[in-house]
C-alpha cells in the first residue's frame, strides 16, 4: 500500500501536476478503485482473522500452545489496538493526501528539481 502511494506521489510530481483536468479524473478514479480493491481485500482477511482468534478464544487455555497463548496475549494487548487503529486511519491519510497533491496542489514550474 505504501509503494501503491509513493509511486502516485512520484507520478503527481514529475507528470500529473500539468495534466489536464480529465486525466487527472482518471487517475483519480483508478487510483480510488484500487484502494477500495485493497480495503475491500483488508476487510475479508480482518473478518477470517476475527473469526480464528475468536475460535480461539473458545478453546480451553490448557489445551492451546505456547506460542498459540502469547499470539492471542499480543492481539489483546494495546498494541494489537494501536497497530488497527494507524492501519484503519492510514488508508484514509493516504487517499486525501493524493486528492490533495493531485487537484489542489500547486508546483512552482521554475522550482528546480535538484540542488
Amino acid at each position: 500500500m505504501i509503494t501503491i502511494n509513493f509511486g502516485m506521489v512520484v507520478a503527481i510530481y514529475y507528470f500529473l501536476h500539468g495534466a489536464k483536468l480529465a486525466l487527472k479524473i482518471f487517475t483519480f478514479f483508478a487510483y480510488t478503485v484500487g484502494m477500495l480493491v485493497l480495503l475491500g481485500e483488508m476487510l475479508v482477511e480482518t473478518n477470517v482473522k476475527a473469526g480464528v482468534i475468536e475460535a480461539l478464544h473458545a478453546l480451553p487455555a490448557e489445551h492451546l500452545s505456547r506460542p498459540t497463548v502469547h499470539y492471542l496475549a499480543v492481539f489483546d494487548s494495546w498494541v494489537a489496538l494501536i497497530t488497527s487503529i494507524t492501519f484503519n486511519l492510514s488508508i484514509w491519510l493516504f487517499w486525501f493526501g493524493i486528492l490533495y497533491l493531485l487537484f489542489f496542489w500547486k508546483r512552482h514550474s521554475k522550482q528546480l528539481d535538484s540542488v
